[in-house]
């Protein structure tokens, strides 16, 4: 199986454990990559997007500098926030590891070691983070 394949199976695997089906709680999945450079994308993406939420998880791996960036970008007027997901679980207490910690033990289940961590804290502390903040009738 290539990296790209193994990025989305694990995040898309690990989705379903925690959450079940994308459809059925209304979230949309994204998969993106770069163009392959010496048969190997320099980065990879994995989107967890509510469209009535105004909200979107993003978790973005640079396989040249073997770093991984978990953020939820929020959309205000005009424009976008983006927060980094270790600084706002370290900031509320969530966790003592970070994607760095990750990175060096995660061994050959990297990905999925990274998808575990961040959907269990999400799951167990901040689950409703993509749900809208208020329904239009």
């Amino acid at each position: 199986m290539g990296i790209t394949a193994e990025y989305q199976s694990a995040f898309t695997s690990s989705f379903q454990e925690f959450f079940g089906n994308a459809k059925d709680v209304g979230w949309e999945l994204y998969h993106l990559s770069s163009e392959p450079e010496n048969d190997f994308p320099s980065w990879l993406t994995f989107t967890i997007r509510n469209p009535l939420g105004g909200r979107a998880l993003v978790f973005r791996y640079e396989r040249l500098e073997n770093k991984f960036y978990a953020h939820l970008k929020v959309q205000v007027i005009p424009g976008e926030e983006n927060w980094s997901l270790d600084q706002l679980f370290h900031k509320k207490g969530y966790t003592d590891l970070d994607s760095d910690d990750i990175l060096s033990s995660g061994g050959e289940w990297l990905f999925h070691s990274l998808a575990r961590h961040y959907f269990g804290i999400i799951i167990s502390f901040c689950p409703r983070i993509l749900e809208p903040d208020y329904f239009l009738d």
